[in-house]
């Protein structure tokens, strides 16, 4: 609150503005350096409460659908603007993890990023031969080639991020518990502790980059079956360097010219909303696969860790062309037309990333099919024959209330269908999932921890979905892959 309430006050005129005039005016507001001076302020002291709280603000920013647009818009500079630290400290860090890294071969360029929990440089690894054929072209008088090495992204986590992972934690926690202690049902209800230590759960995760790396390589694996499928994939996940991983460093691929998926966020005009559509059919099915095919989903993606690869490809066939030039025709007046342009999201910051158990997997599974076919009540009795441990049978009536609770659930829900379609701006999926939990933890229905950190990723994805088109609809998408049978 200390912290909170100067940069309410101080915004108080922003926001009288913002509502101001006519609701259809799209002219930008004055700038105001009383509210510039507040969310400047409010941002720097997310920054020095610790990566926690930055985290939490980063996860904000993408419910537009919760949280007014400006205020989306100015915590949304959390995503990739964090506090730098020096180079000396990077140096230190590189040379920790792989002692002589410049004698191996890795020249480290400029920043390219910065978020709260790490640093990330623009890099490129020599490889021995080239070096040597660059110096002895050098002598001969002739440019060195570049052929055999590899540009690389090198991220350096931040000083001591573990202790203030563990710090902000604390004090998390210390304040759940004492508003949790509050004589109100409604506070009990929300289960503040149990909230805070899921979130720290999450957190604590990116604190050792070795599991990135995994994660990385577990993701490229779920995704790509061939390197051809890699080519041809509308997403990207970045390729760690063999031998250059350790706890605070991960030297990893390099995606060239990949902008942040924010910057057509922001984009309204026709053509803007057609490649939000683009974009987000293809976040949320990838989504789908992870959750429902593949059991390991990234729990991260806030605007931040999404860039967009766009790139322009012949659109006639290699057959067509080949022709083409054997036949020497004159084609040059349609060379623009016979173009089309593609685009690729690229996911990066895999630190974070969840499973189910086999058991709530299909719970999960069981949930989605409730919402298509409305049979709520179905569900909600497999549940409690599924839990390792439940006390519904021990209470009279009690399998019964639970699973009337979750056909309430469901069938809130699915009513939505019928009145404004189950489209990413109609229903909220993550509220589901949460009420779900809540209703489990009341009956005494025992849920996998991580099902509450794929809740967390459901609603920052959902969030970004929503910002992206809210009409997308989300039976259309999540059928092929309840089924088992989606792409993306």
């Amino acid at each position: 609150m200390i912290i909170l309430t100067p940069a309410a006050v101080l915004a108080h005129q922003y926001i009288l503005q913002s509502n101001s005039g006519s609701s259809t005016s799209t002219a930008p507001l004055p700038k105001n350096h009383i509210s510039d001076f507040a969310w400047w302020y409010l941002t720097s002291s997310m920054q020095a409460l610790g990566p926690c709280f930055v985290k939490l603000c980063q996860w904000i920013a993408t419910r537009r659908d919760m949280v007014p647009p400006h205020v989306c818009d100015r915590l949304a500079h959390l995503h990739d603007q964090g506090t730098p630290h020096s180079w000396k400290y990077t140096h230190a860090a590189l040379t920790k993890a792989f002692s002589d890294y410049q004698a191996k071969g890795l020249e480290v360029h400029d920043v390219i990023g910065c978020g709260s929990a790490a640093q990330v440089y623009r890099a490129k690894l020599v490889t021995p031969g080239s070096r040597e054929m660059d110096n002895q072209q050098k002598g001969d008088g002739t440019a060195g080639k570049e052929d055999n090495d590899l540009w690389v992204a090198v991220k350096v986590l931040h000083p001591k991020l573990d202790y203030l992972v563990e710090r902000d934690m604390w004090l998390m926690d210390t304040v759940a518990k004492l508003v949790h202690s509050i004589p109100f049902e409604a506070i009990r209800m929300a289960n503040l502790p149990r909230a805070a230590s899921t979130f720290g759960n999450v957190l604590r995760r990116q604190v050792d980059l070795n599991v990135e790396a995994s994660n990385l390589v577990e993701f490229r694996r779920n995704f790509y079956s061939s390197p051809r499928e890699e080519k041809t994939s509308m997403v990207l996940f970045p390729r760690p360097v063999d031998g250059w991983v350790s706890r605070e460093v991960l030297v990893e691929e390099l995606i060239e010219d990949a902008k942040p998926i924010a910057e057509f966020l922001r984009d309204e005009s026709e053509e803007g909303r057609v490649v939000r559509k683009e974009l987000g059919s293809v976040l949320l099915r990838a989504f789908l696969k992870m959750v429902f095919l593949d059991n390991f989903v990234h729990a991260d993606l806030h605007p931040g860790n999404c860039l967009v690869v766009t790139k322009q490809l012949p659109s006639r066939s290699l057959l067509e062309r080949f022709w083409t030039k054997v036949l020497s025709l004159d084609l040059t007046a349609n060379e623009t037309k016979a173009e089309t342009t593609r685009r690729k999201i690229v996911f990066l910051d895999a630190g974070i990333a969840s499973s189910l158990s086999p058991n709530d997997q299909r719970n999960l599974l069981d949930l989605f099919r409730a919402v298509i076919l409305n049979q709520g009540y179905d569900a909600g009795r497999l549940m409690v024959e599924r839990a390792r441990y439940e006390r519904c049978s021990q209470v009279p009536g009690g399998v019964d209330a639970f699973s009337r609770g979750i056909e309430n659930i469901v069938s809130e829900f699915h009513d939505n269908r019928k009145k404004e379609g189950l489209s990413l701006g109609a229903v909220r999926i993550g509220s589901l999932l949460g009420r779900v939990l809540d209703l489990c933890r009341v009956h005494g229905v025992e849920i996998d921890p991580a099902m509450s950190s794929v809740v967390i990723s459901t609603l920052v994805l959902e969030g970004l979905g929503r910002s992206l088109d809210p009409n997308l609809n989300l039976i259309d998408f999540s059928i092929p892959f309840v089924l088992g049978r989606g792409r993306v």
